[in-house]
C-alpha cells in the first residue's frame, strides 16, 4: 500500500471502538497535518490541499468524498481533526 502524505518511515494507526452502539473508526498518522483553513473542504470532490504535489503523488481528490458519502448513506458521520506540525 502506498502512503502518500506521511513522512518517510512514518506510521498510520487505525483503531476501532464501540460508542453508544455505534462503531467509531479512527485513523491517525505521523504526517505533517492539514492546515485549519483546508479542513472544511477536504471532503469536497476534487479538492486537493497540496495542489503543487498533485502530479508528483497522483490521485483525483475523490477518496475522502467517497468515504463521506458511503458513511453518511449508512447513517454515520465523518469528522476530521488535525494539527500542523
Amino acid at each position: 500500500m502506498q502512503i502518500k502524505y506521511n513522512k518517510e518511515g512514518g506510521e498510520v494507526v487505525v483503531s476501532t471502538s464501540l460508542q453508544e452502539e455505534k462503531v467509531v473508526i479512527e485513523v491517525a498518522d505521523t504526517g505533517t497535518g492539514i492546515a485549519e483553513e483546508h479542513l472544511p473542504r477536504i471532503f469536497e470532490r476534487f479538492y486537493r490541499v497540496d495542489k503543487d504535489r498533485s502530479r508528483e503523488v497522483g490521485g483525483t481528490g475523490l477518496g475522502l468524498a467517497i468515504v463521506k458519502h458511503i458513511v453518511e448513506a449508512h447513517g454515520g458521520k465523518v469528522e476530521v481533526k488535525s494539527i500542523v506540525w
